[in-house]
């Protein structure tokens, strides 16, 4: 029951948002009155409090979106190709991509003519370092006076393609500025921002650094991608190949990330005896801090807040379900940011959460019942049980990556004009690699200063990291690797997710009709002995 009730918030609070894009808030709160009224007369079987919460949800789903997607008035957008200049404050981690370094600038000041007047909003801001090693001494919370003129970003020529402008419409930034000399920033002594954002930023530099050190060049692009969720450092190939085997997902901080972090966590805390629920309160600590190390990516942040939630519910004695902590999260989400609804990442992480939840629970029932998996572990020696080990990880990784497919195949075929044939076996071959480069990645950092057991590190990642790569680019480089296919309508995707839904239905329904069989028949069966035995049958 709790789950239904989580669920209808959330699925209200979204459609309030898909609504409140073609409609005035105005005109859905009088919709959701007269929705309210009919509802409580004509149905008067359905309990009035539950009509009332859900149409409160709807309408803040609403109004939350109404006010994520406005303008303020003083934005610096509205000075586009007016002002030659502008003062603010960095408000992320410089990120380097390709030829240029990017961040996001929060204005306060704009100079227009001579004059300097108060201004607001945020710059997406681009120093292109011509491919060299940026000389730009910016980090987050510095200030800084630039001289460049913001303006504001272009719709896409063709459409139906990418649009920058949106994009960044949706996390509140509606202008940009580019410089090509370094001259044109003067960084001011100010220094704002949050302390605790600028020690996760130095630790993410520091990682990122010592694993650099550690290890070549082409394998520590993908250890820097594996623990901190990004392409940046990564080859135009290498990036192709990731995603004609459907394997991007493994360079994405997501939950994958999360639970690794809590199962190499966990075990040293209890060797330090902390009790579980002080320990639980650490662990969501360390989730937190990488949060803000990689960034609130909507993957990673769904991620953190379904662990956190998981974690918190032993010491405030709650009882946490998969459903349960599904929808909470997406209403949190959506709550904090309501733009990520059309976010393709929010869109994609959910549906693989989903396809985890619902989909590969019903797959597994299948192979076990057909018995291609087995369910009884071997009781050899220990070499027997860590194959058993291995195995089960394997057949893990295939069975979440058939339900994932399941599920964000037809959405990856809309966004991106493509559909991966390897991600099975692309997926069953990373699987294992992936836990020890997040482990390799971290400790480089810690042991980088000694270069003995750097060293040490280094080759055992290099080796691991080649290991996956080589199985990345040769599946990547197969002509069968990936189709393109064209993007499927609205109409055709609804009926692809009402026909897996009927399926799946049906499969579990035939499986649960098998299963009371045979309860009936071992109820009979039991009956029977007992009365053979003088003893009433119940």
């Amino acid at each position: 029951m709790p789950e239904l009730r989580m669920a209808a918030l959330a699925l209200a609070f979204a459609a309030g948002i898909l609504a409140s894009v073609h409609v005035p808030l105005s005109a859905l709160a009088l919709i959701s009155g007269g929705a309210c009224i009919a509802v409580v007369f004509l149905f008067r079987a359905v309990p009035r409090q539950t009509v009332l919460i859900l149409a409160a949800a709807f309408l803040l789903g609403a109004a939350r979106y109404e006010v994520a997607r406005r303008v303020p008035a003083d934005d610096i957008s509205h000075y586009a190709m007016v002002a030659t200049a502008f003062e603010g404050t960095v408000v992320s981690d410089p990120d380097p991509v390709v030829d240029r370094v990017r961040f996001v600038v929060r204005v306060r000041r704009a100079r227009i003519g001579k004059d300097w007047i108060d201004a607001g909003g945020s710059v997406m801001f681009n120093f292109y370092t011509n491919g060299s090693r940026s000389p730009l001494d910016l980090q987050y919370g510095d200030a800084a006076r630039i001289a460049a003129r913001p303006y504001v970003p272009f719709d896409p020529t063709n459409p139906g393609r990418f649009s920058w402008k949106q994009y960044l419409a949706r996390h509140g930034i509606h202008a940009c500025a580019s410089v090509y000399d370094a001259s044109q920033i003067e960084k001011l002594p100010e220094n704002r921002g949050s302390a605790l954002v600028r020690a996760a930023y130095a630790a993410k530099r520091h990682i990122a650094d010592a694993i650099h050190r550690t290890h070549p060049k082409r394998y520590a692009s993908l250890i820097v991608g594996v623990v901190l969720g990004t392409y940046s450092y990564l080859s135009a190939e290498t990036f192709s190949n990731f995603s004609r085997t459907g394997t991007l997902h493994i360079l994405a901080a997501s939950g994958y990330n999360c639970y690794i972090l809590v199962l190499i966590s966990t075990p040293v805390l209890m060797r330090l005896r902390i009790l579980p629920k002080y320990r639980n309160v650490v662990v969501v600590g360390l989730l937190v801090m990488y949060l803000l190390m990689v960034g609130p990516k909507p993957s990673l942040l769904r991620a953190s807040i379904m662990s956190g939630l998981l974690l918190l519910a032993l010491p405030l004695r709650r009882v946490a379900t998969g459903r349960n902590l599904f929808f909470a999260a997406a209403l949190i989400v959506l709550a904090i940011m309501p733009t990520d609804l059309f976010e393709v990442g929010f869109q994609l992480s959910f549906a693989a959460v989903w396809a985890l939840i619902s989909i590969a629970p019903v797959l597994g029932a299948v192979l076990l019942r057909t018995g291609l998996i087995a369910s009884d572990r071997p009781r050899g020696n220990m070499l027997s049980r860590m194959g058993w080990k291995v195995a089960g990880a394997i057949g893990t990784a295939a069975l979440g990556t058939t339900a994932i497919s399941l599920v964000t195949g037809p959405l990856v075929a809309y966004y991106f004009n493509y559909v991966s044939l390897v991600s099975i076996p692309a997926n069953m071959a990373l699987v294992l690699g992936v836990p020890l480069i997040f482990v390799d990645g971290f400790t480089s950092a810690a042991l980088a200063p000694i270069s003995v057991a750097g060293n040490a590190v280094g080759w055992a990642g290099t080796w691991v990291a080649q290991a996956m790569l080589g199985a990345v680019n040769h599946l990547g480089s197969m002509k069968c690797a990936a189709v393109s296919v064209a993007s499927p309508s609205v109409p055709a995707l609804l009926g692809y997710y009402i026909v897996l839904y009927a399926g799946l239905n049906y499969v579990r329904s035939r499986f649960a009709h098998k299963q009371s069989k045979r309860c009936v028949g071992a109820g009979r069966a039991l009956g029977d002995r007992d009365m053979d035995r003088g003893v009433p049958a119940p």
